[in-house]
């Protein structure tokens, strides 16, 4: 029987971000498709670098995103994941675990780098991502902690994870174990261009093992070839419960019972999305944890997303526990 330490373990890319504004012009300049995130080498990552100015150096990672968001709400979380032994890797680990949620790095190598991702932001806020793997390609069965997804009550698994074929292998590990154990498991579509890169590993991981998803509307569109109605209509048919964010338009929370529109938080002017799917996660985690209703979740989600896209990085600026007083304990 197992002894439930932690809310939520979550399965990521341990990465740290670094963030620069940027135009359309050097986008178009470099070739890099607008609002994508696509894997770079070592020299693609040292051009990109060049041409950017004055970068934000942040811890990143959605699932480590999520973490955070959701420790930063009250929640109990811990994180696996696989960075190197440099200074970057340094910077994660007292980053994370400063910020509440528990993290081991489980294995060393010396010769490999900690992820990075340069993420190049435009004015309208959209941003574009360029990942370098590094340590995180190195994700395996031997990087797991089965201690902590055991005594869990949910494990939360980042899509991103599917790029590596071993990481792939801890995943459908971790959802057998979870089973095993009965801890419900989530999973985070992560991106567009990740769905067309996984669909079918996708909809087999959903339909076998997955209680919840998360997405937004082009990724669950882009998951099932058809338009949003449809869309939606299989996701409810192939998992129990989930959102679908859907941006300035808000977002479609569903479980068995039924689905509900909920209304997006008005922001005046948005700095810089990232992160604002992986901290609705957040929110909605937390009220799923605490048993609040669907809506009160989605309005939870939808309160997350709206505080980190004013303001750049994906780490919340203030306790969200603030959140919580101003909106729902009321």
């Amino acid at each position: 029987m197992n002894h439930i330490k932690f809310d939520v373990t979550f399965l990521g890319n341990a990465i740290i971000d670094i963030i620069a504004k940027t135009t359309d012009q050097l986008l178009d300049e470099l070739s890099i498709p607008k609002g994508s995130m696509q894997l770079v080498n070592t020299e693609t990552a040292d051009n990109l670098l060049k041409n950017i100015n004055d970068p934000i150096i942040v811890s990143g990672g959605s699932a480590a995103n999520t973490a955070v968001g959701f420790s930063s709400f009250g929640g109990k979380a811990c994180f696996l994941g696989q960075v190197g032994k440099d200074k970057f890797g340094e910077l994660f680990i007292k980053n994370i675990n400063e910020s509440g949620v528990f993290f081991q790095n489980k294995k060393t190598n010396n010769f490999i780098k900690t992820s990075k991702s340069i993420i190049l932001v435009t004015p309208d806020a959209e941003r574009t991502m360029n990942t370098f793997l590094g340590a995180s390609a190195a994700f395996d069965t031997h990087s797991l902690n089965e201690n902590l997804i055991i005594n869990s009550k949910l494990l939360y698994i980042e899509g991103y994870l599917f790029d590596q074929q071993d990481a792939k292998k801890a995943i459908y590990h971790s959802c057998k174990l979870a089973i095993e154990n009965d801890v419900k498991i989530a999973l985070s579509l992560s991106d567009l261009f990740c769905v067309d890169r996984h669909r079918r590993d996708f909809l087999d991981l959903i339909k076998k093992y997955v209680d919840i998803i998360f997405a937004n509307e082009t990724e669950i569109k882009n998951l099932y070839k058809s338009n949003l109605k449809y869309s939606v209509k299989n996701i409810r048919s192939d998992t129990k419960m989930g959102a679908i964010t859907l941006g300035s338009k808000g977002s479609i929370v569903f479980d068995e019972d039924g689905s509900h529109n909920i209304d997006p938080v008005a922001i005046a002017t948005p700095t810089d999305t990232t992160g604002a799917g992986d901290l609705f996660a957040s929110g909605f985690l937390y009220g799923l944890i605490k048993n609040y209703s669907l809506i009160k979740c989605g309005h939870l989600g939808t309160h997350a997303a709206g505080e980190i896209i004013t303001h750049y990085g994906a780490r919340p600026e203030i306790s969200l526990k603030t959140i919580l007083d101003h909106n729902f304990n009321k």
